[in-house]
């Protein structure tokens, strides 16, 4: 991105917002990141970012940035309403964008739009089959946002982790369970190369695009599980029946543990000129080892700490 002093808003500055904050602040590209909390806005202003308390019901503090915008990233997830629907105001900020002169609008949605592939590889310009309520919100939030006009483009992350989020943080302090054998695939992307993905969007990516974000291996979760146990020594989680998970889990929940598909994103990266700094669970999570090995032994080993 060329230097200037037009903004990049992060709408719903979160785990990954952060990061990308940082990314593109330390390059001198000026950030402006949205939250709902005073405590998050303190710590979106230690990355070197703007921020503003926003509520997605209520768009009037974007007055601060109006007229001001170069592009738009919005990372506000749909919200889980008391019956299980969700709901989403992504048409409200679209329509307040829609007077903005923006290079781009990147939705960042999620790769439960893709629903179960029964283990079968699925990437870019795979079909959708969300069997999920809160992935076929995904998918309807998408087609708006595709359809909207303004120069936006879709991008797909997988599982998320890094820094205090991660497969190992779920084992350590016993919130993982290994569901009917744990022989469905997982996916996953640092939370670095995903921020480094979206920079590459904001960059170089293609208005009408979808990008997928996960690194390059998929893996079941009980091999997962079994090569964390080998190498840092988190404890065996517990293990579920089919029928147990269907009857003890929310069935978003039960939907992402069970769908089975292996990620293929080598058209992003090449289309966005990424390459991957963690492409595999293991030099992800030994990043993260290296960094949290006390506080992570803690929760298993209290007694040690």
């Amino acid at each position: 991105m060329n230097s200037t002093d037009k903004l990049v808003l992060l709408v719903g500055c979160g785990y990954t917002g952060l990061e990308l904050a940082q990314r593109l602040t330390f390059k001198g590209v000026p950030v402006v990141g949205t939250t709902r909390s005073v405590e998050r806005s303190a710590v979106i202003r230690t990355r070197g970012a703007s921020a503003i308390i926003l509520d997605m019901n209520d768009l009037t503090p974007l007055k601060k940035v109006r007229g001001r915008l170069r592009a738009i990233v919005h990372m506000a997830p749909p919200v889980k309403e008391s019956d299980g629907s969700y709901s989403d105001k992504t048409g409200d900020l679209l329509e307040w964008a829609a007077k903005e002169n923006l290079e781009r609008f990147i939705y960042v949605s999620s790769t439960s739009v893709y629903g179960d592939h029964g283990g079968a590889v699925v990437d870019e310009h795979s079909p959708c089959q969300p069997d999920s309520p809160r992935g076929k919100k995904r998918l309807e939030i998408e087609n708006l946002v595709l359809g909207s006009g303004l120069p936006s483009m879709v991008v797909r992350p997988s599982g998320i982790y890094g820094p205090g989020r991660s497969m190992l943080h779920r084992l350590a302090a016993r919130k993982y369970r290994l569901v009917a054998g744990g022989h469905a695939y997982t996916n996953r992307i640092h939370v670095k190369d995903l921020a480094h993905l979206l920079e590459g969007a904001l960059t170089r990516g293609e208005p009408g695009s979808i990008y997928l974000g996960s690194d390059a291996s998929p893996t079941t979760q009980k091999e997962l599980v079994e090569a964390l146990m080998e190498e840092f020594g988190v404890p065996h989680p517990p293990e579920l029946s089919a029928e147990e998970a269907s009857i003890r889990m929310p069935i978003d929940v039960l939907k992402m543990v069970t769908g089975s598909k292996q990620l293929k994103s080598d058209w992003t990266l090449e289309a966005l000129g990424v390459q991957l700094r963690y492409p595999d669970f293991r030099s992800g999570c030994r990043d993260v080892w290296r960094s949290e090995k006390t506080a992570l032994e803690a929760l298993w080993r209290p007694g040690d700490a």
